[in-house]
């Protein structure tokens, strides 16, 4: 009786969880202010989940919920909320965060404002507004979180690059992209891939590992980074240490992805009676009958009838939708586990992450793992160390170019009679030793099945300082940082891709990419308060350098595809090594100063040598000034309860645009013109 009354109950349980998922519904709503204003890009959270969506321009969004559950909206600017979902529509109204306006908004070089105090343009994004976010890229998380960026993904493939704009395009020759910096240092964040399409090197950074992302929008507030500030710069600050008892943090999510929407492409039915009547209307222009083995039409259906094996001869109906080639479920998964704590004297963070993910796209598979620890010892009354380190690897199965026949996204181009498999083998349509040329074009599953595309990324970000107190206010801060990327693509073609690749006999190319970046800066900060009076500076300087070393090697004809490294290929066919370098030395000075809490005046100054710019004008000056009146705080306007904060500011500054190549004044020449045996060099660049 026992038995089957456990029986019974174990049953029992596994219907009420049926039941549970089964009661899944969509709720539908609006995110709006007080003034019934939508707001846009708000995060809309199950709350104890990973679940959520972003409301669209309109403030409008949908999510699939349980009944009795609880979604959380939170939204830059204002105070989040909580909601039940009882309701199947309704509309959420989100306050003014006023409490937000005393949050401390980091300015650059150990500079900090309160930011109801700034006079430039500096949007601040909180790490807890990211971390619910499941995405591998820090930039990628700022979309919909700050206004005047511009955040957009060029593709759907994993580790893709992102394209961010701050207020705009700033040039049409040079990058538009913005300048990252990783707690003081700048990092490389321009692409280094040699194939299928630009990737993003800030997929190596764990954005659960940020405290704050402060955006530098306009000159005033960019001005301190001279030349390198025209498209804006991002200061992204990682989470430290905090004295207390030791807090550990365990995260394990999962999900699924997939594609919302499909074209609508043409089934054999309706591809044959366009294609017939294209036919036919070139053969009256001809005056060709219809039945002549040399008309339009009858070339048309042989052709049909090729490409599908014979079978739309005797079923025409018999239709093949290859978007279902393309598209997966991408699978996700992604453990995190962190470590905070410390005292007095000793505070430190550590964190460790893994990532597995798949893409929506068939093929595309991106996984990484990170490890971080930051540590601050106060050594004694006038000394203050530090250490950062993230040591990380991201390795990415790849796809080709958007453009390519062998990206699976282009297999709709494919005819609708076309089968997904050889009839006679069983292998994807086109696959030797079946006729390589079925298929109107090459077959992309065959890239899918025969061929590898990876990309192999080790990345340490590191850090050190020390800080100094010289006198009551006035301190002493040295940093010295490292940015090390070891990057390797491997691509080989086995034997039956031997339509899209013409090698017979498989063909490999390996390729590497090495940048050593390092960076220091050195700076005086000096505060001082004295009754309604605040004053503070910044005196400094930096200096920055980088290399970046690039090989490349191709071989073709392998014994077979076991061998899947260059040094089995019977020919290196091509082969290549490059070297570029680039400095900056910088001197900054800036200043802010407050009076009475309402009347605010700042200035920068910033100059810039750099061996990226010629020898007439090695050196820029990037000069900026602000000021800023809090008129809430005046006493005509006081006692008002309909103006809670209002603030007039204006700003003026120079800033540049530094991404314009290595030596791009200098007439260049490249050694890689020889010819049966003879060295020789070409002109690579003309002045």
């Amino acid at each position: 009786m026992m038995k089957k009354f456990f029986l019974l109950s174990f049953l029992a349980s596994f219907l009420m969880i049926g039941v549970a998922i089964a009661q899944n519904t969509t709720v539908n709503g609006k995110v709006t202010d007080e003034s019934g204003n939508p707001i846009a890009g708000a995060s809309v959270l199950v709350k104890g989940t990973k679940a959520g969506v972003n409301s669209d321009a309109q403030g409008n969004f949908s999510i699939s919920v349980q009944a009795n559950k609880v979604l959380e909206v939170i939204a830059i600017g204002y105070e989040s909320r909580q909601v039940s979902t009882n309701a199947k529509s309704f509309t959420i109204v989100l306050k003014t965060d006023v409490k937000s306006l005393s949050e401390v908004v980091v300015t650059g070089f150990g500079g900090s404002l309160i930011k109801k105090e700034l006079t430039g343009n500096i949007a601040r994004v909180k790490g807890k507004d990211i971390e619910y976010m499941p995405t591998p890229s820090v930039d990628a998380a700022l979309q919909g979180k700050a206004a005047g960026v511009f955040v957009n993904s060029q593709s759907g493939k994993l580790g893709q690059a992102v394209t961010v704009r701050i207020r705009g395009n700033s040039s049409i020759s040079a990058s538009s992209q913005p300048l990252y910096v990783l707690d003081g240092i700048p990092v490389t964040s321009q692409d280094q891939s040699t194939y299928g399409g630009d990737m993003n090197p800030l997929t190596d950074l764990n954005p659960n590992d940020i405290e704050s992302i402060e955006v530098l929008k306009d000159a005033s507030a960019g001005a301190i980074y001279g030349s390198r500030a025209a498209n804006g710069v991002v200061l992204i600050t990682t989470k430290r240490g905090k004295a207390g008892k030791t807090q550990i943090t365990f995260n394990l999510q999962t999900g699924q992805s997939e594609a919302t929407k499909r074209v609508r492409m043409l089934n054999s039915s309706e591809y044959a009676e366009l294609a017939l009547e294209a036919a036919k209307y070139s053969d009256d222009e001809e005056g060709l009958d219809y039945t002549d083995p040399y008309s339009y039409t009858q070339y048309m259906k042989d052709m049909m009838s090729y490409h599908s094996y014979g079978q739309w001869d005797t079923d025409p109906t018999k239709s093949y939708d290859w978007q279902d080639q393309a598209f997966q479920k991408g699978q996700y998964r992604q453990a995190d586990l962190q470590i905070r704590g410390g005292n007095d004297k000793t505070k430190f963070f550590s964190s460790f992450q893994h990532l597995d993910q798949g893409g929506t796209i068939v093929g595309n598979e991106l996984s990484r793992t990170t490890g971080r620890l930051n540590v601050d010892q106060k050594a004694n009354d006038w000394l203050d160390l530090g250490v950062s380190l993230s040591l990380s690897r991201t390795y990415n199965r790849r796809l080709p170019g958007d453009n390519a026949f062998s990206n699976p996204l282009q297999s709709a181009a494919l005819m609708p009679m076309t089968p997904f498999l050889d009839p006679e083998t069983g292998l994807p349509a086109g696959t030797p030793p079946g006729d390589v040329n079925v298929g109107l074009y090459f077959n992309p599953r065959i890239q899918i099945d025969y061929a590898k595309y990876t990309q192999d990324v080790y990345r340490t970000f590191g850090n050190t300082y020390f800080k100094v107190k010289l006198l009551p206010g006035l301190t002493f801060q040295s940093e010295f940082g490292l940015d090390f990327l070891s990057q390797n693509e491997e691509r080989y073609y086995q034997t039956q891709t031997v339509r899209n690749t013409s090698s017979a006999n498989g063909e490999g190319t390996n390729t590497g990419a090495f940048i050593t970046n390092y960076n220091t800066n050195s700076y005086f900060n000096y505060n001082k308060v004295a009754g309604v009076h605040n004053f503070a500076a910044t005196l400094g300087m930096q200096y920055q350098q980088s290399q970046a070393k690039y090989n490349s090697v191709t071989g073709t004809d392998f014994p077979s595809d076991s061998y899947q490294k260059i040094a089995s290929a019977a020919t290196k066919s091509d082969g290549s090594s490059s070297q570029t370098d680039f400095r900056f030395l910088s001197y900054f000075l800036r200043s802010n100063y407050t009076f009475n809490e309402k009347y605010i005046v700042s200035a920068s100054g910033r100059i810039d040598a750099s061996s990226r710019f010629g020898k007439n004008s090695r050196t820029g000056f990037f000069p900026a000034v602000s000021a800023g009146w809090i008129l809430s705080n005046e006493k005509f306007l006081m006692d008002n309860k309909v103006v809670s904060f209002l603030k007039a500011r204006a700003s003026y500054g120079i800033v540049g645009n530094s991404e314009i190549g290595n030596f791009p004044q200098m007439g260049l020449y490249t050694g890689d013109a020889g010819y049966a045996g003879a060295a020789g060099q070409r002109p690579s660049q003309l002045r």
